[in-house]
């Protein structure tokens, strides 16, 4: 295939905007696109398909096991995960080109995806870790200010690295003597997030911080913006840069000598890990994540099973 990715690559196939555009979020919107312009575009280059009407399931088969074998990075077989995802991608548009007419079955239905086993589990971090590494950031700095709040928002929440850059100043709020964010989930769900004491005391920081650089939030403006925009430095009403995001986190983990790879997502890992280790029952944890299943949330319980954790000492006969 050369140097370009599979997804830039033209095809004859009509893309379908109607589609995309059905899902409210953005990000939901532009990794479907991707996922099902690399398969069409693999069609087209690999099988010479030139039509949706070309497309069989034996052909969906044969994309699922070069996925497996060779279909990532460098030629390197997807993790399972990918694999599952790109095949839930595909799916959904067939039942789309099936309900407006252009197929007359749904060719992905039936084929077998691999197990969503986690092949290399995130990072978590222990308090102590936790702790240490917001201690590591300046405090009397606009950056540092800034850091320190978007951490402290990833470490007490468990939100997504999405759900926090969506962010607007209008989404903090007061209900109810809580304080709480109201936040946009994976598939477009509305959430509400009440907010620990130490979360709410350096976002008030930040957002005290801001007017007095003369940049006071408006109900519509983003509530976390970049302190610097070396491309255009009038322009600083935007949502941070999400690679911006990974950079400051792992500036901060590098600081203190964490001898492994901690992301945003490490942050979400902590916190349900956490919560899980103070007792919190599962079914809990995952309605605080927003987890559809259970299952997702178990894949994150690192706790040791103890002997004496056993339920059978419950019973009283």
């Amino acid at each position: 295939m050369g140097e370009k990715k599979l997804e830039q690559i033209a095809h004859p196939f009509t893309i379908y905007q109607e589609f995309f555009d059905n899902f409210n979020s953005r990000h939901t919107r532009a990794s479907y696109e991707i996922d099902i312009r690399h398969f069409l575009t693999w069609a087209y280059e690999e099988l010479s398909l030139a039509s949706y009407g070309d497309l069989e399931r034996s052909h969906i088969i044969k994309y699922r096991n070069w996925l497996q074998e060779a279909g990532g990075r460098s030629g390197q077989p997807c993790a399972p995960k990918t694999v599952a995802r790109k095949l839930a991608a595909l799916s959904s548009y067939s039942d789309f080109l099936v309900e407006t007419s252009v197929l007359e079955f749904n060719p992905v239905s039936s084929i077998k995806r691999p197990r969503r086993d986690v092949v290399s589990p995130t990072n978590a971090l222990s308090g102590s870790q936790v702790r240490e590494l917001l201690e590591a950031i300046p405090k009397n700095t606009p950056a540092g200010i800034l850091h320190r709040a978007l951490l402290m928002m990833f470490f007490t929440t468990g939100l997504r690295k999405s759900e926090i850059l969506n962010l607007k100043f209008k989404d903090y709020r007061e209900i109810n003597e809580y304080r709480v964010l109201e936040f946009i989930g994976k598939g477009g769900k509305i959430g509400q997030k009440v907010l620990h004491p130490e979360c709410i005391e350096t976002l008030d920081l930040y957002i005290e911080n801001m007017e007095k650089l003369s940049r006071k939030l408006d109900r519509e403006d983003w509530l976390f913006q970049p302190s610097h925009n070396p491309t255009n430095p009038d322009r600083l009403n935007k949502p941070l840069n999400p690679k911006t995001i990974n950079e400051i986190i792992d500036n901060y983990a590098r600081k203190i000598g964490l001898n492994f790879k901690v992301t945003p997502h490490s942050a979400r890992a902590t916190f349900i890990g956490e919560l899980l280790e103070q007792g919190v029952d599962i079914y809990s944890v995952a309605r605080e994540v927003n987890h559809s299943s259970v299952k997702t949330t178990q894949e994150y319980d690192k706790r040791k099973k103890k002997l004496s954790d056993s339920p059978v000492f419950k019973l009283k006969f």
